[in-house]
C-alpha cells in the first residue's frame, strides 16, 4: 500500500515538474504553481494512504468496503483528469482507487473492485502517457 502511494506521489510531481517547470523558454516557467500542486499531491497522498486506505483495509468488513471506496477514489480519479490533471490530484485518487479495488476483489462486489481497478489504471495509465508526450515535446 504505502509503496503504491509513494509511486503514485512521485509520478504526481514529475508530472507537475514537467507542467509547471518545463517551458518552451530557457529557465523556469512556473515554480509556485509546481510548489502548490506538489503539497497538493503529497497531503492528497497523505490522506488517503495514511488514514483511509489504512483504515478500509484494518476493517472486518474491508474488503467489500474497498471495492466500494475503490470505486469512488477511482470515479473522483477519472472525473478530476479535466478539472485537477494540472495539479497532479488524479494520479494519486487512481492509486489510491487501484490499491483499494485489488483489496475488495475476493469479497462479493468484485465487479465493482474491478471497475476501480480499470478505472484506476486507465487514469494512471493514460495520463502519464501524456506527461511523458509533453516532456519529449518540450524537450
Amino acid at each position: 500500500m504505502a509503496a503504491v502511494g509513494l509511486c503514485v506521489t512521485l509520478v504526481a510531481i514529475a508530472a507537475m515538474a514537467v507542467d509547471h517547470l518545463l517551458g518552451d523558454d530557457p529557465g523556469l516557467e512556473d515554480p509556485v504553481t509546481f510548489a502548490i500542486s506538489a503539497v497538493l499531491s503529497v497531503t492528497l497522498a497523505l490522506l488517503l494512504f495514511g488514514w483511509l486506505v489504512p483504515r478500509t483495509v484494518a476493517d472486518p468488513a474491508g474488503p467489500v468496503l474497498a471495492a466500494t471506496r475503490g470505486l469512488w477514489c477511482s470515479v473522483a480519479a477519472l472525473l478530476g483528469v479535466p478539472l485537477t490533471m494540472w495539479l497532479g490530484l488524479p494520479f494519486v485518487m487512481a492509486g489510491a482507487g487501484l490499491v483499494l479495488g485489488l483489496r475488495g476483489r475476493g469479497s462479493e462486489r468484485r465487479s465493482r473492485a474491478t471497475t476501480a481497478v480499470v478505472l484506476a489504471l486507465a487514469v494512471l495509465l493514460f495520463g502519464t502517457v501524456g506527461y511523458i508526450a509533453q516532456a519529449a515535446r518540450k524537450l
